[in-house]
């Protein structure tokens, strides 16, 4: 997962180019997808703000990994059916490798700038995974509500049948909550909170007595875990000098956007815990012995994390490669992909878990 994070001295212009060539190094060494975030104003720490056109681009470079675009921002100025059609094409040009990674946004800037209240997001949120579930899978749809109201129209279906598996990032309890009810995958975030707060996530998630009501006509069940300031050498000490500097950027970043956001709305007021973290937000080794959210090390550091995450529920590891220089994150991919990903693809799945890259009809006849 990367977000054009640009080290010093490195212009977007420049970080797109190479985030292409570091999807290609990951396609040829077997990762399972690739993901780019949807990000605005958030200056050199995160500069794509259009992922499905970058993952475009890349769809014609690669031949094997699946393309996620991560955390576009379901809200009223990235309209649900326009989503749904960008990742048609997207799942048509790839040959049918797309995926959909949605979120609510919890960038008060972002929600500054396009006029959005946060106390509306999560309401958004849940109508336009509806409209996106019903424009994937069904020949034709309809939607009428306050917020849309949509004539029964068509657009083209994807390769993938009954439709390309749909998640959503989550920072709290109750949006994992929230992704379970609504049949589909979930991507948690906010571990920066402690191992306890990452359990407490993944099991609400994994709750199977929970009331189920899929938001279309097929249902995907994965939990995949998001680590960021990732960084991978022969030595722990080769590995932490590199990655400290952009880890502890992307901490100061969080705990800015959290801690202006958490008084926004009462429903982003979880995001205030952030402040337990401020007094050792530039102690790396506490950072990473304290929470799963940074990960750092050397081959078998990151397979004995990976497993442990693994044991703890989650079905997906998310490795937020990024910031460290183009020649930095190739070595870390490369390093990854030759010695962690061959132990990590023999853990065994959860068998409560949709198979990686599947989703499973429904009976939709209630309409």
């Amino acid at each position: 997962m990367q977000e054009g994070h640009c080290p010093p001295g490195v212009l977007p212009q420049q970080r797109y180019v190479e985030m292409i060539d570091e999807a290609v190094l990951a396609d040829d060494l077997g990762w399972d997808f690739y993901g780019n975030g949807e990000q605005h104003f958030v200056k050199y720490a995160a500069t794509v703000s259009s992922p499905q056109v970058n993952h475009s681009f890349i769809a014609a470079r690669t031949n094997n990994i699946r393309l996620r675009p991560m955390s576009v921002n379901v809200l009223p100025y990235n309209h649900p059916v326009r989503i749904a059609e960008d990742l048609v094409a997207l799942d048509i040009l790839s040959g049918g490798r797309a995926e959909f990674g949605g979120a609510r946004s919890n960038n008060p800037w972002t929600l500054d700038a396009f006029g959005i209240d946060p106390n509306d997001t999560k309401k958004y949120r849940n109508e336009s995974l509806k409209i996106i579930a019903k424009a994937l899978a069904r020949d034709e749809f309809e939607h009428h509500s306050d917020l849309y109201d949509i004539p029964l129209r068509s657009i083209p279906r994807p390769i993938q049948r009954p439709a390309p598996p749909i998640n959503i990032s989550a920072t709290g309890v109750a949006s994992h909550e929230n992704a379970r009810n609504m049949g589909i995958g979930v991507m948690t975030g906010n571990s920066i909170l402690g191992w306890e707060y990452a359990q407490s996530c993944f099991d609400a998630y994994k709750d199977s007595s929970a009331v189920v009501e899929p938001i279309g006509d097929f249902t995907s069940y994965r939990l995949a875990f998001s680590t960021v300031g990732v960084n991978c050498a022969t030595t722990y000490a080769e590995a932490k000098e590199t990655a400290k500097p952009v880890a502890l950027q992307f901490v100061e970043v969080v705990l800015m956007i959290y801690s202006k956001l958490s008084k926004q709305a009462p429903d982003y007021a979880y995001l205030g815990h952030i402040e337990k973290i401020r007094d050792h937000a530039d102690d790396l080794d506490w950072l990473i012995d304290t929470a799963p959210y940074i990960t750092i090390g050397t081959p078998d550091d990151l397979i004995e994390r990976a497993q442990t995450i693994h044991q703890m529920g989650a079905d997906d590891l998310i490795l937020r490669i990024d910031g460290m220089g183009h020649e930095n994150n190739m070595s870390a991919i490369d390093l990854i992909g030759k010695e962690v990903l061959p132990v990590v693809h023999a853990f065994p799945e959860h068998p409560e878990s949709t198979p990686f890259g599947k989703t499973i009809p429904v009976d939709s006849s209630a309409g």
